[in-house]
């Protein structure tokens, strides 16, 4: 066989090996992405968007650790997921709202709420951080689950917030009400059951929610968890944590949960209350008063050096450290704040922050303040913002009754009228948009 001929050959047996080896890693392929789609699936297409089977597995379990940890009863898991799915929907529809409106959260104002959560855990952020990884959270799903939580506070607000107004005379009645004189008395810790009515049903369709309600009502009263009970059937926005609103004054339920709680006994539960969202099952948990009048306040100002992408974490420390230097050998504190300070909200008055209430501030930052005696300069501090120096100005016990009465007085108003208009513009929202479920939970 000639000396051409036979190298042909070898290369064609070549050529074929490789278009064989080609084949069967395509075929592995085809047969692993078969697989890992089967583990994935689209169960809702919502407007322009899609909610996966996965996203719906993981929020089922999270609930099921929660109230597993919590010793609570549990719902029937298929009630469970359709009460996920709904919410998953609701959602999606108004993060595609945010999106739509540009909403977004800077890293800033997350990591302020980030620290107010670890404040409230007695923590530092870094060490609330630790505690979370050590729990086996993953910290940066957290910060997106926060983030993603503020977006969607704000829609709700942007939405719901526009509709109520509250007039300067609104607000001198309800303190000069009786009620307003007594709303700091008396707490509430109420759980809540919504059997949703849609806009537009008719009267039977009515009638058989209300009897659905009074079944519930003696299922409660007969002994069965009303946790479980409101998982399976609410529609509220609080159904997958039992229904617990969490402790309030009269004031601040809405006038219809109000008026129900005022007349009700420990462990009592109420009777079908209707109001325009559908018909709502309270349970009254228990009562307290709580009544705060006078507050430790603090005047400071402060100079912020943040790392960045151009400034390391030592160079940040080292710039700081240089400022502090010249701030000890006489320099103004107001003019290096202006050249130097990162905190746009105080740059430009030299860094002062006003006064401040305990809890303000980051962990860190208020550990400082609060060591610094009065016309005394802090040493550089690191905290989640970056590295500060701190001069504090002057200090006071302050009695803030009248304005915080006004304040709350407002909070108040605006709570009560908010939540009586989120749960119809929620299912609003709902009934525009288009929702195709793609699996029968």
């Amino acid at each position: 066989m000639p000396m051409n001929q036979t190298i042909s050959l070898k290369i064609a047996k070549t050529l074929l090996k490789r278009i064989y080896f080609v084949i069967g890693l395509f075929l592995i392929s085809f047969n692993l992405i078969a697989k890992i789609e089967l583990l994935d699936r689209v169960v809702a297409v919502v407007d322009s968007g899609i909610i996966m089977e996965s996203q719906l597995n993981s929020r089922v379990e999270e609930i099921l650790v929660r109230l597993k940890s919590d010793k609570a009863e549990l719902p029937p898991l298929n009630l469970l997921e359709e009460q996920v799915l709904d919410r998953l929907i609701i959602e999606e529809i108004q993060l595609q709202l945010a999106e739509r409106a540009g909403i977004k959260i800077s890293d800033s104002e997350l990591n302020q709420t980030l620290a107010r959560v670890a404040s409230q855990n007695n923590l530092s952020l870094e060490d609330f951080r630790i505690k979370l990884e050590g729990e086996g959270t993953s910290y940066k799903s957290f910060r997106d689950t926060i983030r993603k939580e503020l977006i969607i506070q704000r829609v709700q607000r942007g939405k719901v917030g526009s509709k109520i107004d509250i007039s300067e005379q609104e607000l001198e009645n309800f303190i000069n009400s009786e009620e307003g004189k007594t709303q700091l008395a008396e707490q509430y810790n109420v759980q809540h059951i919504l059997l949703a009515v849609k806009s537009g049903s008719s009267e039977l369709e009515t009638t058989e929610i209300k009897n659905n309600a009074e079944s519930l009502i003696k299922r409660i009263n007969d002994g069965e968890n009303f946790e479980k009970l409101a998982a399976s059937y609410s529609s509220g926005q609080n159904a997958l944590e039992g229904g617990f609103l969490g402790w309030r004054s009269s004031a601040e339920l809405p006038s219809l949960f109000a008026d129900a709680v005022l007349d009700m006994k420990v462990g009592e539960v109420s009777d079908p209350l209707k109001s325009g969202a559908g018909f709502h099952i309270l349970k009254l948990i228990d009562k307290r008063g709580n009544t705060v009048k006078f507050l430790d306040q603090t005047l400071a100002r402060h100079i912020l050096v943040q790392p960045s992408e151009i400034r390391t974490e030592n160079q940040a420390e080292e710039l700081i450290n240089s400022i502090y230097q010249r701030l000890v050998e006489g320099e103004d504190f107001k003019q290096l704040a202006r050249q130097f300070s990162e905190d746009p909200g105080s740059k430009m008055d030299g860094g002062e922050l006003g006064w401040s209430n305990p809890g303000d501030y980051d962990p860190a930052f208020e550990q400082t303040l609060n060591a610094t005696e009065i016309g005394q300069l802090s040493e550089p501090v690191k905290s989640s913002f970056g590295w500060h120096i701190i001069e504090v100005m002057d200090r006071r016990n302050e009695d803030v009754s009248q304005e915080e009465q006004k304040n709350r007085a407002y909070q108040i108003i605006f709570k009560r009228k908010f939540e009586q208009e989120l749960q119809s513009t929620l299912i609003e929202l709902r009934a525009e948009a288009y929702v195709d479920i793609k699996l029968s939970t």
